[in-house]
């Protein structure tokens, strides 16, 4: 009797176990309304399983199970929740999955004991401590990722789809996991290997678009930077031309009053020191295309802030030969390793230099900056041990492979050296 019951309340929160997690793992609210909807679903779905089991058996009743119980789960999900068909199936099939925890456990404890009434016991309470976990830290994440499209839905349910098919194929309608056959044990190994390398493809690509989207991100910050800036030289260089206007005519009579005077050199000093003061309302530009513009002027400002000469020689189109963004992000990190090694250094070794050109539909960078400590090079790179240091190298490295191109690091002299083709 002590076996039957425990057997019969195993059957109960197995089958709880599942439909809760099922609606939970979607994000549904773990509120009154909901407990209670979920109970009677399961009440439901126990009204249509067990007058089978009493019927016809637990050998009938079992391969029905999807029917009597994950579709009215599935048709709930879909139209009453309103949750799109692909998240509620893999949620329903992750719900599955998580039922093993609880088998394996019961099967260890029974391994050990050889009785049935601690096989069905351990069964109930690691269901229940599960159950408690995942619904507490678990299910906020499971609906943010059964949010996804259906292209990452359909990785994140390959695992779950084939462990439920292979669950029901081999215990249920079969006993052909107990026959003892290689191939039927190894298929499940096989299967969430396959799903694993599948899920690392997968990863790679999202985290390459999150890395594309944080550099776009950072570039856009400094194109408004760089715009922010450039108003502001254009406010002082109004406030000057207005001067300068304003004073035209007193600068006009003093040069007249010069030459009158027989003093041409005094009056030539005299329009030198007009024209610097012109020149100093000029907006510099380093080249048509924006995005490029704003990163030289960003880093530009940067290096006059640190008393860094920055000897810049641009010839870049409007529309470059490659992507904008990932140039752009090779630039940053190129200047940015820059700045940070002459920052050591002092007087002349403060400086520099950079040349961007295009030739025959290819992109070239050049870019040289003095440094104190010659740099270690590992088949061409510069390695370094220092925590922090070394990114930069790396990310530019990425950059132009992505873009089919080539990379050279060396040292010219006391000069850090690095050439870019695209």
């Amino acid at each position: 009797m002590l076996i039957q019951t425990l057997a019969l309340i195993h059957h109960i929160t197995t089958m709880l176990f599942g439909i809760f997690l099922s609606a939970f793992f979607l994000g549904a609210k773990q509120d009154r309304k909901n407990i209670l909807l979920l109970l009677s679903t399961g009440a439901v779905s126990g009204l249509l399983y067990y007058p089978v089991v009493l019927a016809l058996g637990a050998s009938w009743a079992d391969p029905i199970y999807p029917l009597l119980v994950h579709l009215p789960l599935f048709l709930l999900l879909v139209f009453y929740y309103k949750y799109r068909w692909l998240p509620a199936l893999v949620s329903i099939l992750t719900a599955y999955l998580c039922c093993q925890f609880s088998n394996w456990a019961g099967i260890l404890a029974f391994s050990f004991c050889g009785l049935d009434w601690v096989y069905y016991l351990t069964r109930i309470l690691t269901t229940c401590a599960v159950f408690y976990l995942l619904s507490r830290h678990l299910c906020q994440t499971t609906a943010l990722l059964l949010s996804k499209s259906n292209r990452d839905l359909c990785i994140l349910g390959a695992m779950p789809l084939v462990y439920y098919l292979f669950d029901y194929v081999t215990t249920k309608f079969s006993t052909l996991l107990y026959s003892g056959s290689k191939v039927v044990v190894e298929f499940l190994a096989f299967s969430m290997c396959l799903s694993y390398v599948i899920f690392l493809l997968v990863y790679f690509q999202e985290y390459e678009r999150k890395n594309r989207a944080e550099q776009y991100g950072q570039l856009t910050a400094m194109q408004l930077s760089s715009l922010r800036s450039e108003i502001e030289q254009a406010r002082i260089s109004e406030r000057r031309l207005r001067i300068l206007r304003h004073d035209t005519r007193h600068h006009l009579s003093a040069i007249e009053s010069l030459i009158r005077q027989q003093h041409p050199e005094k009056a030539l000093d005299y329009i030198r020191e007009i024209n610097q003061h012109y020149d100093d309302t000029v907006l510099h530009s380093f080249c048509s295309n924006e995005l490029l513009n704003s990163v030289l002027s960003i880093y530009s400002a940067r290096f006059a802030e640190q008393d860094i000469t920055f000897d810049a020689k641009i010839e870049a189109p409007e529309k470059l030969p490659c992507s904008e963004m990932t140039f752009c992000a090779i630039l940053s990190n190129i200047l940015e390793n820059a700045m940070h090694a002459v920052q050591k250094l002092s007087g002349k070794d403060r400086r520099v230099y950079l040349s961007i050109f295009e030739r025959s539909g290819h992109l070239l960078m050049l870019e040289k900056n003095p440094t104190d400590t010659p740099p270690v090079f590992s088949d061409g790179i510069p390695v370094t041990s220092r925590e922090g240091h070394g990114i930069g190298v790396q990310s530019v490295i990425y950059y132009v492979e992505q873009e089919h191109g080539q990379y050279q690091f060396y040292l010219d002299g006391r000069d850090f050296t690095v050439r870019i083709l695209l």
